[in-house]
Protein backbone atom coordinates (compact mmCIF):
# COMPACT_ATOMS: atom_id res chain seq x y z
CA UNK A 1 0.00 0.00 0.00
CA UNK A 2 1.41 3.18 -1.35
CA UNK A 3 1.30 6.39 1.26
CA UNK A 4 2.64 9.73 0.95
CA UNK A 5 4.93 11.31 3.25
CA UNK A 6 2.27 13.02 4.72
CA UNK A 7 0.47 10.06 5.72
CA UNK A 8 2.94 7.82 6.51
CA UNK A 9 4.11 11.07 9.27
CA UNK A 10 0.52 11.35 10.27
CA UNK A 11 -0.02 7.64 11.24
CA UNK A 12 3.36 7.35 12.56
CA UNK A 13 3.58 10.14 15.10
CA UNK A 14 0.06 11.01 16.11
CA UNK A 15 -3.41 10.40 14.94
CA UNK A 16 -3.77 6.83 16.67
CA UNK A 17 -1.39 8.01 20.03
CA UNK A 18 -3.02 11.08 20.52
CA UNK A 19 -4.81 14.79 19.15
CA UNK A 20 -3.89 17.61 21.02
CA UNK A 21 -6.73 18.80 23.87
CA UNK A 22 -5.79 22.60 22.54
CA UNK A 23 -7.56 24.95 20.32
CA UNK A 24 -5.43 24.74 17.58
CA UNK A 25 -4.56 21.07 17.10
CA UNK A 26 -3.83 20.98 13.79
CA UNK A 27 -0.61 23.69 14.09
CA UNK A 28 0.40 21.54 17.03
CA UNK A 29 0.81 18.46 15.03
CA UNK A 30 2.00 20.55 11.96
CA UNK A 31 4.77 22.25 13.87
CA UNK A 32 6.08 18.59 15.43
CA UNK A 33 6.18 17.00 11.83
CA UNK A 34 6.89 20.55 9.91
CA UNK A 35 3.55 20.24 7.91
CA UNK A 36 1.26 22.85 7.22
CA UNK A 37 -2.33 23.26 8.69
CA UNK A 38 -3.72 22.94 5.63
CA UNK A 39 -1.37 19.69 4.66
CA UNK A 40 -2.88 18.10 7.90
CA UNK A 41 -6.36 18.75 7.69
CA UNK A 42 -6.35 18.25 3.68
CA UNK A 43 -5.14 14.77 4.63
CA UNK A 44 -7.27 13.80 7.49
CA UNK A 45 -10.05 14.88 5.00
CA UNK A 46 -9.12 12.84 2.66
CA UNK A 47 -8.82 9.71 4.95
CA UNK A 48 -12.72 10.90 6.11
CA UNK A 49 -14.02 10.81 2.74
CA UNK A 50 -12.26 7.96 1.32
CA UNK A 51 -13.70 6.25 4.85
CA UNK A 52 -10.86 5.38 5.93
CA UNK A 53 -10.75 7.74 9.50
CA UNK A 54 -13.97 6.91 11.38
CA UNK A 55 -13.72 10.10 13.95
CA UNK A 56 -11.43 11.66 16.41
CA UNK A 57 -13.08 11.81 20.09
CA UNK A 58 -12.51 11.04 23.49
CA UNK A 59 -12.78 7.19 24.77
CA UNK A 60 -13.91 7.22 28.03
CA UNK A 61 -13.00 4.36 30.62
CA UNK A 62 -16.82 3.30 31.85
CA UNK A 63 -15.19 1.53 35.05
CA UNK A 64 -14.29 4.95 36.57
CA UNK A 65 -17.60 6.66 35.44
CA UNK A 66 -19.98 4.36 37.48
CA UNK A 67 -20.87 1.74 34.38
CA UNK A 68 -20.55 -2.37 33.81
CA UNK A 69 -19.40 -3.95 30.85
CA UNK A 70 -19.14 -7.36 29.17
CA UNK A 71 -18.49 -9.06 26.26
CA UNK A 72 -21.71 -11.31 25.51
CA UNK A 73 -22.27 -14.24 23.40
CA UNK A 74 -25.05 -16.35 23.10
CA UNK A 75 -25.94 -19.26 20.53
CA UNK A 76 -28.26 -18.47 17.65
CA UNK A 77 -29.94 -20.44 14.95
CA UNK A 78 -28.94 -18.88 11.76
CA UNK A 79 -32.36 -18.84 10.72
CA UNK A 80 -32.95 -16.17 13.72
CA UNK A 81 -29.29 -14.42 13.22
CA UNK A 82 -31.28 -11.03 11.37
CA UNK A 83 -33.57 -11.04 13.79
CA UNK A 84 -32.00 -11.46 17.08
CA UNK A 85 -28.86 -9.18 15.81
CA UNK A 86 -31.02 -6.26 15.43
CA UNK A 87 -32.45 -6.80 19.05
CA UNK A 88 -29.52 -6.68 20.26
CA UNK A 89 -28.05 -3.61 17.92
CA UNK A 90 -31.12 -1.38 19.00
CA UNK A 91 -29.61 -1.08 22.90
CA UNK A 92 -27.66 2.23 22.89
CA UNK A 93 -24.43 1.07 24.70
CA UNK A 94 -23.81 -1.94 22.28
CA UNK A 95 -21.04 -1.33 20.45
CA UNK A 96 -19.30 -4.10 19.03
CA UNK A 97 -22.09 -7.21 17.32
CA UNK A 98 -20.25 -9.84 15.23
CA UNK A 99 -21.04 -13.32 13.72
CA UNK A 100 -18.01 -15.64 14.56
CA UNK A 101 -17.29 -19.26 14.21
CA UNK A 102 -18.51 -21.60 16.52
CA UNK A 103 -21.45 -22.80 18.46
CA UNK A 104 -21.71 -19.24 20.04
CA UNK A 105 -22.16 -17.48 17.34
CA UNK A 106 -23.18 -13.90 18.31
CA UNK A 107 -20.67 -12.15 20.40
CA UNK A 108 -21.52 -8.55 21.49
CA UNK A 109 -20.01 -5.91 23.90
CA UNK A 110 -22.50 -3.35 26.19
CA UNK A 111 -21.65 -1.06 28.99
CA UNK A 112 -24.87 0.43 31.28
CA UNK A 113 -24.55 2.04 34.63
CA UNK A 114 -24.55 -0.06 37.85
CA UNK A 115 -28.32 1.90 38.37
CA UNK A 116 -29.68 -0.26 35.94
CA UNK A 117 -27.59 -3.46 36.32
CA UNK A 118 -25.86 -5.97 33.86
CA UNK A 119 -28.02 -9.19 34.25
CA UNK A 120 -30.69 -6.96 34.64
CA UNK A 121 -29.92 -5.51 30.83
CA UNK A 122 -29.00 -8.77 29.58
CA UNK A 123 -32.35 -10.33 31.01
CA UNK A 124 -34.78 -7.57 29.13
CA UNK A 125 -32.71 -8.43 25.99
CA UNK A 126 -33.06 -11.92 26.44
CA UNK A 127 -36.60 -11.67 26.78
CA UNK A 128 -36.74 -9.15 23.77
CA UNK A 129 -34.71 -11.34 21.49
CA UNK A 130 -36.52 -14.64 22.09
CA UNK A 131 -32.89 -16.60 23.72
CA UNK A 132 -32.91 -18.76 26.76
CA UNK A 133 -29.36 -17.61 27.62
CA UNK A 134 -26.51 -14.56 27.34
CA UNK A 135 -23.33 -15.75 28.67
CA UNK A 136 -22.32 -12.38 30.01
CA UNK A 137 -18.06 -12.85 30.03
CA UNK A 138 -17.23 -10.07 33.02
CA UNK A 139 -13.31 -8.49 32.62
CA UNK A 140 -11.20 -9.67 35.47
CA UNK A 141 -8.25 -7.64 34.45
CA UNK A 142 -7.27 -5.91 31.38
CA UNK A 143 -3.64 -6.20 30.19
CA UNK A 144 -3.62 -4.41 27.08
CA UNK A 145 -6.30 -2.24 25.09
CA UNK A 146 -5.88 -0.07 22.22
CA UNK A 147 -5.53 -0.07 18.56
CA UNK A 148 -2.47 1.27 16.46
CA UNK A 149 -2.21 0.03 12.69
CA UNK A 150 1.03 0.05 11.18
CA UNK A 151 0.30 0.42 7.48
CA UNK A 152 3.58 -0.71 6.06
CA UNK A 153 2.85 -4.10 7.95
CA UNK A 154 -0.58 -4.36 7.48
CA UNK A 155 -1.21 -5.06 11.41
CA UNK A 156 -1.97 -3.95 14.38
CA UNK A 157 1.14 -2.57 16.29
CA UNK A 158 0.10 -1.41 19.90
CA UNK A 159 2.31 -1.47 22.66
CA UNK A 160 1.73 -2.41 25.87
CA UNK A 161 -0.56 0.27 28.78
CA UNK A 162 0.83 0.63 31.83
CA UNK A 163 -1.52 0.19 34.49
CA UNK A 164 -4.33 2.86 35.01
CA UNK A 165 -3.90 4.35 38.92
CA UNK A 166 -6.90 7.00 38.46
CA UNK A 167 -9.78 7.19 40.49
CA UNK A 168 -13.39 7.33 39.50
CA UNK A 169 -15.60 9.60 38.93
CA UNK A 170 -19.44 10.46 40.26
CA UNK A 171 -20.48 12.80 37.42
CA UNK A 172 -22.47 16.42 37.99
CA UNK A 173 -25.25 16.96 35.02
CA UNK A 174 -23.04 19.50 33.94
CA UNK A 175 -19.86 17.08 33.89
CA UNK A 176 -22.08 14.18 32.02
CA UNK A 177 -22.42 17.71 29.32
CA UNK A 178 -19.10 17.98 29.29
CA UNK A 179 -18.10 14.07 28.71
CA UNK A 180 -20.69 14.08 25.88
CA UNK A 181 -19.50 17.17 24.40
CA UNK A 182 -15.65 15.34 24.28
CA UNK A 183 -17.05 12.15 22.35
CA UNK A 184 -18.38 13.36 20.17
CA UNK A 185 -16.96 13.50 17.15
CA UNK A 186 -14.47 16.38 16.10
CA UNK A 187 -15.26 19.07 13.30
CA UNK A 188 -12.32 18.49 10.86
CA UNK A 189 -12.04 22.53 10.97
CA UNK A 190 -9.06 24.88 11.84
CA UNK A 191 -10.17 25.66 15.83
CA UNK A 192 -12.74 22.06 15.82
CA UNK A 193 -13.46 22.63 19.67
CA UNK A 194 -15.09 26.16 18.71
CA UNK A 195 -17.39 23.86 16.64
CA UNK A 196 -17.75 21.64 19.65
CA UNK A 197 -19.24 24.33 20.99
CA UNK A 198 -21.28 25.78 18.59
CA UNK A 199 -22.78 22.20 19.07
CA UNK A 200 -22.97 21.38 22.66
CA UNK A 201 -23.38 25.07 23.78
CA UNK A 202 -20.47 24.31 26.17
CA UNK A 203 -17.52 27.00 25.42
CA UNK A 204 -14.59 26.01 24.17
CA UNK A 205 -12.04 26.55 27.71
CA UNK A 206 -14.32 24.38 29.57
CA UNK A 207 -14.26 21.68 27.35
CA UNK A 208 -10.79 21.90 27.02
CA UNK A 209 -9.86 22.19 30.48
CA UNK A 210 -12.40 19.49 31.48
CA UNK A 211 -10.65 17.03 28.83
CA UNK A 212 -7.03 18.08 30.21
CA UNK A 213 -7.98 17.32 33.89
CA UNK A 214 -9.71 14.10 33.12
CA UNK A 215 -7.09 12.87 30.39
CA UNK A 216 -5.27 9.37 31.32
CA UNK A 217 -8.28 8.75 33.64
CA UNK A 218 -12.27 8.92 32.87
CA UNK A 219 -10.53 10.01 29.44
CA UNK A 220 -8.41 6.77 28.59
CA UNK A 221 -7.39 8.36 24.96
CA UNK A 222 -8.36 11.23 22.89
CA UNK A 223 -7.62 9.96 19.68
CA UNK A 224 -8.03 9.15 15.90
CA UNK A 225 -10.07 5.74 14.98
CA UNK A 226 -9.17 3.94 11.62
CA UNK A 227 -11.52 1.30 9.84
CA UNK A 228 -8.83 -1.59 9.33
CA UNK A 229 -10.32 -2.96 6.48
CA UNK A 230 -10.40 0.08 4.67
CA UNK A 231 -6.52 0.55 5.49
CA UNK A 232 -6.01 -3.22 4.18
CA UNK A 233 -5.97 -5.13 7.47
CA UNK A 234 -8.06 -7.83 6.82
CA UNK A 235 -7.08 -9.76 9.48
CA UNK A 236 -9.07 -9.57 12.63
CA UNK A 237 -9.48 -12.93 15.15
CA UNK A 238 -10.54 -13.07 18.82
CA UNK A 239 -8.58 -15.81 20.37
CA UNK A 240 -9.89 -17.41 23.79
CA UNK A 241 -6.95 -19.17 25.94
CA UNK A 242 -7.87 -21.98 28.33
CA UNK A 243 -5.10 -20.88 30.82
CA UNK A 244 -4.84 -22.20 34.79
CA UNK A 245 -5.82 -19.53 36.86
CA UNK A 246 -2.19 -20.02 38.21
CA UNK A 247 -0.67 -19.02 34.98
CA UNK A 248 -3.82 -15.93 34.08
CA UNK A 249 -1.26 -12.88 35.09
CA UNK A 250 1.76 -14.16 33.49
CA UNK A 251 0.36 -15.48 29.98
CA UNK A 252 -1.43 -12.00 29.80
CA UNK A 253 1.70 -9.88 30.69
CA UNK A 254 3.19 -11.76 28.06
CA UNK A 255 0.55 -11.29 25.24
CA UNK A 256 0.55 -7.55 26.00
CA UNK A 257 3.96 -7.08 24.86
CA UNK A 258 3.19 -8.87 21.60
CA UNK A 259 2.79 -5.88 19.18
CA UNK A 260 -0.30 -7.15 16.83
CA UNK A 261 -2.20 -7.95 19.81
CA UNK A 262 -4.17 -4.93 20.42
CA UNK A 263 -6.75 -6.55 23.57
CA UNK A 264 -6.12 -8.30 25.77
CA UNK A 265 -8.45 -9.44 28.84
CA UNK A 266 -9.34 -12.22 31.44
CA UNK A 267 -12.97 -12.60 31.97
CA UNK A 268 -15.22 -14.90 33.62
CA UNK A 269 -15.92 -18.60 32.09
CA UNK A 270 -19.31 -20.03 31.79
CA UNK A 271 -20.30 -23.98 31.94
CA UNK A 272 -18.98 -25.63 28.51
CA UNK A 273 -16.61 -23.26 27.57
CA UNK A 274 -13.73 -22.74 29.88
CA UNK A 275 -11.54 -20.10 28.91
CA UNK A 276 -10.38 -17.41 30.60
CA UNK A 277 -8.11 -15.04 28.52
CA UNK A 278 -8.89 -13.70 25.62
CA UNK A 279 -6.55 -11.41 22.71
CA UNK A 280 -7.80 -9.44 19.74
CA UNK A 281 -4.93 -10.09 16.97
CA UNK A 282 -4.81 -8.35 13.84
CA UNK A 283 -2.98 -8.74 10.34
CA UNK A 284 -2.95 -8.05 6.63
CA UNK A 285 -5.68 -11.87 6.49
CA UNK A 286 -6.71 -14.32 8.42
CA UNK A 287 -4.23 -16.98 8.16
CA UNK A 288 -2.00 -14.39 9.43
CA UNK A 289 -3.57 -14.13 12.21
CA UNK A 290 -3.85 -17.56 12.44
CA UNK A 291 -0.45 -18.51 12.73
CA UNK A 292 0.45 -15.42 14.88
CA UNK A 293 -2.05 -17.68 17.37
CA UNK A 294 -0.18 -21.00 16.55
CA UNK A 295 2.97 -19.38 17.40
CA UNK A 296 1.88 -17.86 20.75
CA UNK A 297 0.19 -20.92 21.77
CA UNK A 298 3.97 -22.37 21.71
CA UNK A 299 5.22 -19.55 23.54
CA UNK A 300 3.24 -19.72 26.30
CA UNK A 301 2.88 -23.85 26.06
CA UNK A 302 -0.57 -23.50 25.99
CA UNK A 303 -2.90 -25.51 23.63
CA UNK A 304 -5.99 -25.55 24.13
CA UNK A 305 -7.50 -22.65 22.43
CA UNK A 306 -10.45 -21.33 20.13
CA UNK A 307 -10.53 -19.45 17.22
CA UNK A 308 -13.07 -17.06 16.61
CA UNK A 309 -12.77 -15.20 13.26
CA UNK A 310 -15.95 -12.62 12.67
CA UNK A 311 -17.84 -13.66 9.40
CA UNK A 312 -20.04 -10.26 9.64
CA UNK A 313 -20.36 -6.93 11.20
CA UNK A 314 -23.74 -5.89 12.75
CA UNK A 315 -22.43 -3.37 14.44
CA UNK A 316 -19.57 -1.07 15.32
CA UNK A 317 -19.24 2.19 16.62
CA UNK A 318 -17.45 4.16 19.23
CA UNK A 319 -19.17 3.19 22.71
CA UNK A 320 -20.43 6.47 23.76
CA UNK A 321 -21.54 7.22 27.75
CA UNK A 322 -24.41 9.31 29.22
CA UNK A 323 -26.26 8.87 26.58
CA UNK A 324 -30.78 10.04 26.54
CA UNK A 325 -31.30 6.99 23.95
CA UNK A 326 -30.57 4.44 27.05
CA UNK A 327 -32.92 6.01 29.54
CA UNK A 328 -34.98 5.94 26.82
CA UNK A 329 -34.34 1.96 25.85
CA UNK A 330 -34.13 0.91 29.70
CA UNK A 331 -37.79 2.82 30.14
CA UNK A 332 -39.59 1.34 27.40
CA UNK A 333 -38.26 -2.35 28.39
CA UNK A 334 -39.48 -1.83 32.03
CA UNK A 335 -42.62 -0.79 30.61
CA UNK A 336 -42.88 -4.21 28.60
CA UNK A 337 -41.83 -6.33 31.25
CA UNK A 338 -44.88 -4.95 33.70
CA UNK A 339 -47.79 -5.10 31.11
Amino acid sequence: MGLTPTEQNLLARTVQDSVPLSARPWDEIGQELGLSVREVLDQLRAWKEERKLREISAVLEGSLLGYESALCTASVPEEELPRVAAVVNEHPTVSHNYLRDHVYNLWFTIAVPRSMGLDRTLDCLRTRAGLSEIHALRRTRTFKIGVRFDLIALSSQTKAMSPSTASSVDPTAGEMALFRALQAALPLTERPFLELERVTGTEEKQILAFGRKHLGGAIRRYVATFRQRELGVHGNVLVAWQVPENRVEETGLCFATVPEVSHCYSRESFPGFPYTLYTMVHGPDEATCHRLAADLSSRIDVGDYVLLPSRHEFKKCRLRYFLPELDQWWATSQREAAA
